[in-house]
């Protein structure tokens, strides 16, 4: 066990199943976003109110959707080689 796991700051909502979340995201290779998403997923019923820790999971996820539709968007625009004037 890591030195920083055998420290808990606060509650026990993180550890789940044996696991650290950060430890869950790191063996998934989960970029922020969907470590913070995931975080409040897995709490929301463990600190007494779900809708806020849910809304907080679709705000990261709503982010992150932003993020990779302006990639997906820069990446066609490099295939094409022109830029779109009215973007």
């Amino acid at each position: 066990m890591s030195v920083a796991n055998q420290k808990q700051i606060g509650g026990t909502h993180y550890k789940r199943g044996g696991e650290e979340h950060w430890d869950r995201v790191n063996r998934l290779n989960l970029n922020y976003f969907q470590g913070c998403a995931t975080k409040y997923i897995e709490r929301c019923y463990l600190k007494g109110n779900p809708v806020q820790d849910l809304k907080k999971a679709i705000h990261y996820l709503e982010k992150l959707i932003e993020i990779e539709t302006n990639r997906v968007e820069n990446e066609l625009v490099d295939m094409c080689g022109y830029v779109d004037q009215d973007r």
